[in-house]
């Protein structure tokens, strides 16, 4: 898996990055999303709320989405693991979860992110090398094992995880319809009626 991140972080000359004042600009980020929302996230008030110039700041991140990124990916360090196995009941859990989860600062986090990479590819391919690649290549095995055990049909597993996620993705950017646990139980027993073997 691709583990460059040029766009995440700058590796400036001169002294060494302190790791006390950039948990400050991570820590100071994730507050300033939950409380305040991404618009009010700027750069100036980063530095307001941790206490780092922006000098330093604009020294180690090229801009405001790179701080968002790495906030996100010390945020999501502890993210919600794949079920061990492939049960409708484990996956609705999980899924349930999700949803909770992006009600807060991490589903904030995501569109702006996912926001960011629609404008900017080099970003976009960042995001998915620092974040996305990584949790699908976990998804992708157990949907493969899933397979092979004949618990669901034979399919591009790709394809399986996206009919799986792909609504819950929706929702959050979208904001349409709330994103219930009823409505994660609603489409993915729609979902897994077309994924489970008749086997299962």
């Amino acid at each position: 898996m691709p583990t460059s991140t040029p766009i995440i972080t700058k590796n400036p000359r001169g002294r060494p990055r302190s790791k006390e004042a950039e948990d400050a600009v991570l820590n100071a980020t994730y507050r300033l999303l939950s409380e305040k929302g991404l618009h009010l996230t700027t750069i100036e008030a980063i530095a307001q709320e941790s206490k780092v110039s922006k000098a330093t700041i604009y020294r180690w991140w090229p801009n405001r989405a790179a701080i968002i990124m790495s906030a996100f990916l010390k945020a999501s360090r502890n993210s919600i693991p794949y079920p061990d196995d492939f049960s409708e009941d484990d996956v609705v859990k999980r899924l349930s979860s999700m949803g909770r989860e992006f009600l807060g600062p991490i589903g904030k986090m995501m569109a702006a992110l996912i926001a960011e990479g629609l404008s900017d590819p080099v970003f976009a391919e960042e995001f998915r090398a620092g974040y996305i690649n990584a949790r699908r290549e976990d998804g992708i095995n157990i949907v493969n094992a899933a397979i092979a055990k004949g618990l669901i049909k034979k399919a591009d597993p790709h394809t399986v995880l996206d009919v799986i996620y792909a609504p819950l993705y929706y929702r959050l950017m979208v904001g349409h319809q709330p994103l219930s646990d009823k409505f994660v139980k609603e489409y993915l027993s729609l979902a897994m009626t077309g994924i489970l073997s008749n086997k299962a």
